[in-house]
């Protein structure tokens, strides 16, 4: 009897969730949108472009599954990336 009761106590927190879900869902989607949104204008004008444009996939990717792989995706080019700068940095001061 108290596993049916609890049952329905957990469908009905699961009903009042649902919209908080809906609208916590809108928010992300909104703030990694504008996050982006900044990076690619901080592309152009000064400022931190690509840490923004990460930092939106990221936000994104706590919601979307989508987004997460592309950050992936874009974190590991990024890190190649400094790598190789590092790399390249090291070799010229040991040269000069």
């Amino acid at each position: 009897m108290e596993r049916a009761e609890a049952r329905a106590g957990s469908a009905a927190d699961a009903r009042r969730r649902g919209p908080v879900r809906v609208i916590r869902k809108v928010a992300v989607a909104v703030a990694g949108t504008a996050m982006i949104l900044a990076g690619v204008a901080m592309l152009v004008l000064p400022g931190p472009g690509v840490v923004a444009i990460l930092a939106g996939l990221g936000l994104l990717g706590t919601e979307f599954p989508t987004a997460r792989r592309i950050s992936g995706r874009l974190n590991g080019y990024v890190r190649t990336a400094w790598h190789k700068v590092r790399t390249a940095a090291a070799r010229r001061d040991r040269a000069a």
